[in-house]
């Protein structure tokens, strides 16, 4: 199963991209061992793309058919660590071949891709910026896939 995080917004040379692609290299260092792919992240320019209509119609381009798609939204499902694992190896074992997150920029996501999401989890009733979700998400990717490896990563 590929993995990918299509989200609005560029966070650059940042403090949050530097712990995204520490996650992101973990992960990608485990995924074989877990029958996963490599794990990406697609970004959707808010400057070339103004409004969450246009971000919409450029994130459904990117979307391929098939694909399970969830968006995190501070109104959606709350879940645990162990519960996202699940998540994410019920859809391995099912046979989806592509898992996308989205995350949206800083006026949310167009209701038509509300539309098209099988799930809306939350990150908490907190609001975050993107790009602290950006790296709440990798990190929860790479915990899953140490979980599943039993590794002492995952503390109970």
């Amino acid at each position: 199963m590929k993995i990918s995080i299509i989200a609005v917004g560029k966070i650059g040379n940042s403090i949050e991209a530097e712990l995204v692609n520490r996650y992101i290299n973990r992960f990608n260092k485990l995924n074989k061992l877990i029958g996963l792919n490599l794990l990406q992240i697609i970004e959707v320019d808010e400057k070339k793309y103004r409004t969450k209509s246009q971000q919409a119609k450029k994130i459904l381009e990117i979307i391929k058919s098939g694909s399970n798609v969830v968006i995190f939204d501070q109104k959606g499902k709350s879940v645990s660590s162990e519960n996202f694992t699940r998540y994410l190896t019920n859809h391995r074992d099912s046979g989806i071949k592509i898992q996308v997150f989205i995350i949206g920029g800083a006026f949310g996501l167009s209701s038509s891709l509300y539309e098209k999401a099988d799930e809306i989890f939350s990150l908490g009733k907190m609001i975050w910026p993107h790009a602290l979700a950006r790296v709440m998400i990798t990190e929860q990717i790479y915990r899953s896939a140490s979980i599943i490896l039993g590794n002492p990563y995952h503390k109970y």
